[in-house]
């Protein structure tokens, strides 16, 4: 048993772990898309403290982190080779690889100290690997 788990584990390349990444950023990306079109009440995120529809300027911060964690998706399935980009150009991958990195670090690591319960449980693991991704494919 431990052999087959040790051949699964080698089958799995980068490509892989790129796109399970973009694709967990992108899920994250849409509660925050939901907060911000005041689809359900904001206690997901921002702290938790807001049991009802979030204030304006909350939804529009939830927006630009959306679209933010879908263009750092974008990023890393760009940097971990699923697909070429037509968008970003070669020469500026390692800047977006950069940060990329620093975006979804910081965001990972103020999830952790002021983020509500599904921010620190759920949130700051998948932005934090996405930034462990980003680093590895960046710079390494």
């Amino acid at each position: 048993m431990i052999e087959q788990f040790q051949q699964a584990l080698e089958s799995i390349s980068i490509n892989d772990v790129g796109l399970v990444t973009a694709a967990l950023l992108s899920w994250v990306a849409i509660v925050y898309f939901v907060m911000a079109f005041g689809v359900r009440s904001g206690d997901l995120v921002w702290t938790g403290y807001w049991p009802g529809r979030l204030p304006a300027n909350l939804r529009w911060r939830s927006f630009l982190y959306g679209l933010g964690l879908v263009i750092a998706g974008y990023v890393l399935m760009v940097l971990t080779d699923v697909f070429e980009s037509s968008i970003i150009p070669d020469r500026w991958m390692t800047s977006a690889g950069f940060v990329v990195t620093a975006f979804l670090g910081i965001a990972g690591l103020s999830s952790l100290a002021k983020g509500s319960r599904w921010e620190r449980m759920f949130f700051m693991p998948i932005t934090l690997l996405g930034a462990g991704l980003a680093a590895w494919a960046t710079f390494f």
